[in-house]
């Protein structure tokens, strides 16, 4: 009977690192990993297409790098004398059909629709922080993503526009994290919707984990039932950010429902002892209202709040029914108390019709003072803030190059030592030691 062995590995980089694994030395070689391995995640949007708001979906091409750290054996088997030197060399090197026979994390597309078009390759590179051999996933991927829009502040909203990657394993077995060397980001010179949405560059990444619960069977009742009841999977969320150019929305959809309140208080031009001439402009001008507010709903999905446009039209018609309500309240008032068809302009009730029309004029314009400090404040602050961290992503960026060339320089710089010594002969050397001799003795 064979003997079984346990070996621990330990490996530490820059990009993962690699869980401790128990091997059993016997014919069929069994691998029972005890720590998880961490798979260092970079996704570029290569290609971001319509942003379609009404069914919260986008279309995109990405491309998805994942890395995590192999011992040198176990790529020996698979590789030629030629592409064997050329990883030593510190060049990537492809790697065909790597997942029949060896271990991958089995990365999926959470928030896909449909079916997706991609292309997955897998190569092995020696990374330049750590001498290390890490294996690299490429997946290049094309189709249709679905995104919870968050619209509270439509149409001067700026959504998230995500790509949520999970692994069919659970997090006892791969960690799925953001790679610390290399950002995620964007191609903002490719985009359709340039006319509607602004992209910014920055590129936000969120750790998660999904809880999953599991039934057990009648084979598993054996074992542990609290180590078992609850599982989870680890998840890395890749977003960028698009904001919508509000322009069309503020001239079609704010200013006309400004322009069809204002009309209403054009009414009070109308003699207060005549309601029905009132009413009946007041009342076509709410229903005009109400009809503009449904057309522009159809271009937002059904949702359970209301978005900034919605208050404003909704405001709008209440101001209209108040107007209307007071019509009928004056114009009764009159006909009760004054029996003359025709009104005196100093009559009472004129002076308390025109301190009526004064006073919602005025708190017309104040809701409209306060709403544009609203707007600064919140929707417009959102996007400086988006700004600031475009800034900022900037000059990572830049730091980090910076950082890289000044690594490279200084292993060219200990490259060319190294060199220098070893063209250095033997006679050369043992000049040198009669120079030091000689000096030391005139000392």
């Amino acid at each position: 009977m064979p003997v079984k062995q346990e070996k621990q590995f330990s490996f530490q980089s820059g990009w993962t690192e690699c869980s401790s694994l128990r091997i059993d030395t016997e014919e069929d070689t069994n691998h029972y990993q005890i720590y998880p391995i961490k798979v260092s995640i970079r996704l570029m949007f290569l290609r971001i297409g319509e942003i379609d708001t009404l069914n919260e979906k986008y279309q995109a091409q990405i491309a998805i790098e994942a890395r995590w750290q192999v011992k040198l054996d176990k790529l020996l088997s698979i590789l030629s004398s030629d592409d064997q030197k050329r990883l030593s060399d510190g060049k990537s090197i492809s790697l065909m059909n790597y997942t029949e026979l060896n271990w991958h994390p089995q990365l999926f597309i959470e928030n896909a629709i449909g079916d997706l078009k991609e292309q997955i390759r897998y190569t092995a590179k020696k990374s330049k922080e750590d001498n290390q051999i890490y294996v690299c996933e490429h997946r290049d991927i094309k189709g249709l993503f679905w995104e919870k829009l968050e619209l509270h502040h439509f149409p001067s909203d700026i959504q998230e526009l995500s790509i949520s990657i999970g692994s069919v394993l659970y997090n006892d077995k791969v960690i799925l994290i953001a790679d610390p060397y290399n950002l995620s980001g964007i191609n903002r010179e490719i985009f359709i919707d340039q006319q509607e949405w602004k992209l910014y560059e920055y590129v936000d990444t969120q750790e998660r984990y999904v809880k999953e619960y599991l039934i057990q069977n009648d084979d598993e009742k054996d074992k542990e039932i609290n180590s078992n009841d609850e599982r989870k999977r680890s998840f890395l969320t890749v977003s960028c950010h698009a904001a919508r150019r509000s322009g069309y929305f503020y001239w079609n959809g704010y200013c006309l429902v400004f322009l069809i309140t204002i009309c209403a208080f054009c009414t009070f031009s109308i003699p207060p002892n005549l309601p029905h001439n009132r009413l009946q402009i007041t009342a076509t001008l709410l229903l005009t209202s109400i009809t503009f507010r449904w057309t522009v709903n159809r271009s937002l999905p059904t949702i359970s709040y209301l978005t900034t446009l919605d208050k404003y039209a909704i405001t709008s018609i209440f101001i209209l029914i108040i107007l209307c309500v007071w019509h009928a309240i004056i114009g009764t008032i009159i006909f009760i108390k004054n029996h003359q068809l025709t009104i005196n302009t100093d009559n009472i009730y004129v002076w308390i019709d025109r301190y009526l029309f004064f006073t919602f004029s005025s708190l017309y314009g104040f809701m409209h003072f306060c709403m544009m400090i609203w707007f600064y404040k919140v929707p417009f602050g959102f996007q400086r803030r988006m700004k600031q961290r475009d800034i900022d992503y900037r000059n990572n960026l830049k730091l980090k190059q910076s950082s890289d060339t000044s690594r490279l320089n200084n292993s060219h710089t200990k490259t060319n030592k190294f060199s220098l010594l070893d063209i250095m002969t033997e006679d050369d050397i043992n000049t040198d030691n009669n120079l030091i001799k000689t000096r030391m003795a005139y000392l």
